[in-house]
């Protein structure tokens, strides 16, 4: 790591190999997963198709939740690589690498490129920032400009940087907001405020240029929602801004209700492996510092409030979900970079040292054992995945502690960057095919259009899955709980297919009047060709 400190080529040239490894490798082979990828992928899909640029559509008809920056800079994957998954996730995966790169940019600015480089490699294996920027999401793109946009806010934190430079933040600003809505106006607004409240600075806002900078944040936002509202009225206003905005924050009404402190043990999860050094992080004398807060460096109270406020904001919300403190991430790996760049000149406290020894080594001792026990209960019997998962998580992690007890730090850095690529990999190569089947129903849409008989119906008993409509097509007719309404559905058909779980079988088969044949199974997922009597 000596020439990291010397020449910006060899870094940046790690950190690309590095996400080669945890962001592009095999990036298409696990189906689409959960409700969003599918009708993200599709979303941009139509679009793509139908050379259309401002109202996004599933099934043709518009879809209002988000913004299209997702949507935009997926089509010309699609024309590259056809209409696939690893197209869908494309742009993503490239973001967060972009990401990575703007935080080496800022951390060389604000202390060394080695804490640049440390902060980089920390984001690009953290599983949290990997598993967003390999999917088919808003997340990531999101998270990247804002970024790159906070980041040159951040920098100004030290020096002017100039009238072109700082408005270029705004213009980030202004795609993060096409990114995911007013919520990036929200969160840059409020780091800005506390931060200027706490560093009792007032030049710092002649340094942002806010007006100016408003105005370009705007020029960049202004016209998709002007096209988006004139193209459908009303109704966007009501599905985007009060439904998915304000109703999202204050409701529960999309069930992603969670309790305050849920972002704490979600962000120890999105930041493993480095979660376990964290404790490193801790001053010393930590009350006294906090007491003398007004001496702290205004870059690193802008860096700690970039990264509180996306938490604490969003901890407000009655709707809860992993992705929302991504953006907290960055500023993070910000403050880690640094703090590791900074270990040989200024050692920990023993009492810290030890605590980070211990983080370091319960973390992955943790997943290590519940890796086989998870895969052995979820997963079908598959211990033996979990077993080989093991073997990436803790003897990294035992020998980077070794090297911290030596106070061999860079051979400890290396040893965790390791780790999560080894994570990263060893998940990619051996645990897809099973995730795939538990998660995806890609192979059995796959049956389900095999076996059709002329235009026989589909319909999902006890359970959606967006997988399925996007692999079949968008050809389910419908949903059903209740095994008993089976006789009565479909009244013009005798034949019709059923795709459902394993533990509704028993129930099924008890219905009188229809007889069952099972045609295939994936996973806990069964498909029966279901026959009036």
């Amino acid at each position: 790591m000596q020439t990291i400190t010397k020449h910006a080529a060899g870094p940046v040239i790690l950190l690309v190999a590095i996400s080669l490894g945890t962001l592009f490798f095999r990036l298409g082979s696990l189906p689409f997963v959960g409700a969003d990828e599918p009708r993200y992928a599709r979303i941009a899909e139509e679009m793509h198709q139908q050379g259309t640029w401002v109202t996004p559509t599933l099934e043709d008809k518009p879809w209002l939740e988000k913004p299209p920056l997702y949507y935009w800079i997926t089509r010309p994957f699609y024309s590259l690589f056809s209409i696939n998954e690893t197209a869908a996730r494309f742009g993503p995966a490239l973001s967060a690498l972009v990401t990575a790169l703007g935080i080496f940019w800022i951390g060389g600015i604000l202390r060394n490129r080695l804490a640049g480089f440390l902060a980089a490699s920390v984001l690009l294996t953290s599983l949290g920032f990997v598993l967003f920027g390999r999917g088919a999401s808003t997340d990531m793109p999101f998270t990247c400009a804002f970024t790159l946009g906070m980041s040159i806010m951040a920098a100004a934190v030290r020096k002017d940087p100039g009238v072109v430079k700082i408005l270029s933040a705004y213009f980030f600003l202004g795609l993060a907001v096409l990114g995911k809505g007013p919520v990036a106006i929200i969160l840059a607004a409020g780091i800005g405020l506390i931060f200027w409240y706490f560093n009792e600075h007032g030049h710092i806002l002649s340094r942002w240029r806010l007006i100016p900078g408003f105005f370009v944040l705007i020029l960049v936002c202004a016209p998709w929602f002007w096209l988006a509202f004139k193209q459908n009225g009303y109704a966007f206003i009501a599905t985007f801004f009060v439904n998915h905005n304000i109703a999202r924050f204050v409701t529960g009404i999309h069930h992603h209700s969670q309790p305050f402190y849920y972002y704490i043990p979600a962000l120890l999860a999105l930041s493993f492996p480095w979660s376990g050094w964290l404790p490193f992080l801790i001053p010393a004398s930590p009350l006294q510092k906090i007491r003398n807060w007004r001496d702290w460096n205004p870059v690193t109270l802008f860096l700690i409030c970039w990264f509180l406020f996306p938490i604490l904001f969003f901890s407000l919300s009655d709707s809860k979900l992993p992705g929302y403190i991504l953006p907290s991430l960055p500023p993070l790996a910000l403050l880690l970079g640094i703090r590791l760049s900074q270990l040989k000149e200024q050692p920990v406290q023993p009492a810290i040292k030890r605590t980070g020894l211990i983080f370091i080594l319960i973390f992955s001792s943790l997943t290590a054992v519940a890796a086989p026990y998870y895969f052995q209960t979820v997963y079908g019997g598959n211990w033996k995945i979990g077993i080989l998962l093991s073997t990436v998580f803790f003897p990294p992690a035992l020998i980077a502690a070794i090297f911290v007890f030596r106070g061999q730090y860079r051979r400890a850095y290396a040893a965790t960057i390791l780790q999560g690529v080894l994570i990263v990999i060893m998940a990619a190569q051996v645990a897809i095919p099973v995730l795939g089947k538990y998660h995806s129903t890609r192979d059995m849409a796959k049956l389900t259009l095999e076996v059709r008989r002329d235009d026989e119906p589909i319909i999902t008993c006890g359970f959606i899955h967006h997988t399925l409509h996007y692999y079949t097509g968008y050809r389910i007719q419908g949903k059903i709980d209740n095994p008993g309404l089976l006789p009565y559905i479909f009244p013009d058909s005798n034949q019709y297919l059923v795709i459902t779980k394993e533990y509704k079988i028993p129930d099924i088969l008890g219905v009188k009047g229809i007889s069952i044949e099972i045609l295939g199974e994936q996973g806990p997922f069964r498909l029966l060709r279901v026959s009036r009597e």
